[in-house]
């Protein structure tokens, strides 16, 4: 007797499909995951040609390298107070000024003819004023015979002159002053860097004429890394080996660079020195400082500055960099003698 074999629906087909299929991305999802991780231990256990150098522990001077531009330990833009043609030019492009001295002057005649005008004013109003004050004189000398209504008026015309002496007075001062913004003077001593070529030209109030520039020091604003901490007014400076001092450290970090503004100052200098032109300069420390010399390769940024100290495994120990020059740096942070930091280490190593 025969038996009738049993058959699948398509249902029971498609199901028992499915299966076999999820076995076999099981599977080789497996064997990924196996090749992955022997691949990395792989990786991990295979050797890495790594170029170390020891660590040198001492008491170092740090420098800190700058540079920038030149600037006049003091400048002036001058123009007129008030607007007219230029008269006469009394100083030329490279000339020596004092502060105070005339440097150019203004057609004054309409000034002068105001002034006059003032002063006339004004002796007109001393005459009525004096007028006056002698009527007063007169009239006090009657005493209890003088009327309280006439004393009044005597008095209003008595306070009214004075007023009026007053203004005729201010007038005049007002118009001095006027003569005077007709005349330009230097504010400072120094160079004349800038001024016009002729005289007759028409200015505005204002306008920029001259620029004058104290040249008896010279100033460079520079900027210092924020680790640079052992920076200040007693440190000792040269700008392109000229001995210069640290007029100031601004304790506040600049907020676009997050670098430490310094300033430092060149007293009397050597023609070697002008100002505006680009220089170097190098700040030292007054005092020793304990530190670790590395080379500059061995720093790495993760985020903060450190060293990657060799060893199985390896660690990195954070530092701050005191100074750097030449390829190498000076740290700070807790190393020990016989430490051998990584140089350039390859990306993700120690991590």
């Amino acid at each position: 007797m025969q038996h009738p074999v049993p058959t699948l629906g398509s249902a029971s087909l498609r199901a028992f499909g499915l299966l076999a299929l999820a076995g076999v991305l099981a599977s080789c999802n497996g064997s990924q995951s196996a090749a992955e991780a022997k691949t990395k231990a792989e990786a991990a256990a295979a050797p890495v040609n790594l170029r170390t150098e020891p660590v040198k522990h001492g008491l170092y001077r740090p420098t800190a390298d700058v540079s920038g531009s030149l600037e006049p330990v003091a400048a002036v833009q001058l123009g007129f107070t008030v607007g007219g043609r230029v008269e006469k030019l009394l100083v030329s492009r490279g000339d020596l000024v004092n502060e105070g001295d005339a440097i150019a002057t203004l057609d004054d005649a309409i000034a002068q003819g105001q002034l006059a005008q003032a002063k006339a004013g004004r002796t007109a109003a001393q005459a009525q004023a004096d007028e006056v004050a002698a009527t007063w004189a007169r009239l006090e000398k009657l005493g209890d015979a003088l009327s309280g209504q006439d004393r009044a008026k005597a008095e209003m015309g008595l306070t009214a002159t004075r007023a009026q002496l007053e203004q005729a007075e201010a007038a005049v001062r007002m118009a001095e002053t006027n003569v005077r913004y007709h005349t330009l003077r230097a504010p400072i001593s120094g160079v004349v860097t800038n001024g016009p070529d002729n005289a007759g030209i028409l200015v505005g109030p204002g306008t920029v004429l001259f620029v004058i520039e104290d040249l008896s020091a010279l100033r460079l604003k520079a900027s210092v890394p924020e680790t640079v901490t052992w920076m200040s007014r007693t440190s000792t400076a040269t700008i392109e080996g000229v001995p210069a001092v640290v007029e100031r450290v601004v304790p506040s970090l600049d907020p676009a660079t997050r670098r430490l503004p310094v300033e430092l100052r060149v007293d009397a200098p050597p023609a070697t020195l002008l100002a505006h032109g680009f220089v170097r300069a190098a700040i030292t420390s007054d005092v020793d400082l304990d530190g670790w010399d590395v080379p500059k390769g061995a720093l790495v940024s993760r985020p903060e500055f450190g060293v990657i100290v060799a060893g199985t495994p390896p660690r990195v120990v954070p530092v701050t960099m005191l100074s750097e020059k030449d390829g190498r740096v000076i740290v700070a942070g807790e190393l020990k003698d016989g430490d051998v930091v990584v140089v350039d280490p390859p990306h993700g190593y120690a991590e």
